[in-house]
């Protein structure tokens, strides 16, 4: 009786994950990705799934299948050869992909809308410009969406004169300016720290401040901070 019973709910449990079994498809390794390759899943759009890839200077998309066959891969030759700190915008047919590249002492931000099979739609649009000092950070462009993927939030947060420069740019989906702000920081690197940078539904920016008691590592404070505009 024992025996019967272990048997069925062995059987039971089989059938259980039987049906909850899915089925995992891997790519082929890609022979021209050599070296130190970079990439990032962009998403599914139709029925193709993307992914950026970044060797160096070099970019690219892999566009595979729903078995995830390569079907097509795509050089970025768009890309100026400094470009670095991107992201990528992802909608059903369509995204965007945001970047950052410099040129002397001027960093430009930039977007550019392209297709499920990674072709350029529109044309690169600038976005932004910052003059920066032989020796301070380029990485200061950052992107965030919010949960509808209604509102994309531009912001560079620039160290300028002790403090620091908060820039932020509302789009739509359509990346139509909706609106902008700019905001001074107070800011000592020994006991300051921003960071959680969101946007709302409603393109309400959103992030923390964190202050510190001396150099000790605990928090002694941590400020959630909204800005309306």
């Amino acid at each position: 009786m024992l025996k019967k019973s272990l048997f069925s709910f062995l059987m039971f449990v089989f059938f259980v994950f039987t049906l909850k079994a899915q089925k995992l498809t891997f790519a082929e390794v890609d022979r021209n990705d050599k070296g130190e390759v970079n990439f990032e899943i962009i998403g599914k759009l139709n029925s193709n799934f993307l992914v950026y890839k970044n060797a160096r200077w070099k970019h690219k998309i892999s566009v595979y299948n729903a078995d995830m066959k390569e079907v097509e891969s795509v050089d970025l030759d768009f890309l100026p050869e400094k470009t670095f700190n991107v992201d990528v915008v992802a909608y059903p047919d369509y995204f965007y992909m945001v970047y950052q590249f410099q040129k002397k002492n001027i960093l430009y931000c930039m977007a550019v809308k392209m297709d499920a099979m990674a072709k350029i739609i529109s044309e690169p649009m600038e976005i932004d410009t910052t003059k920066i000092s032989f020796f301070s950070d380029n990485k200061i462009y950052n992107t965030v969406v919010s949960e509808n993927k209604e509102q994309i939030a531009i912001f560079k947060l620039h160290k300028k004169n002790e403090n620091f420069s908060l820039g932020i740019k509302i789009f739509n989906k359509k990346f139509e300016l909706l609106k902008k702000n700019r905001q001074e920081l107070n800011f000592d690197d020994r006991r300051d720290s921003y960071d959680n940078f969101l946007v709302d539904n409603e393109g309400n920016f959103i992030f923390s401040k964190e202050i510190k008691e001396g150099n000790r590592t605990n928090s002694r404070l941590l400020n959630i901070i909204s800005l309306h505009f």
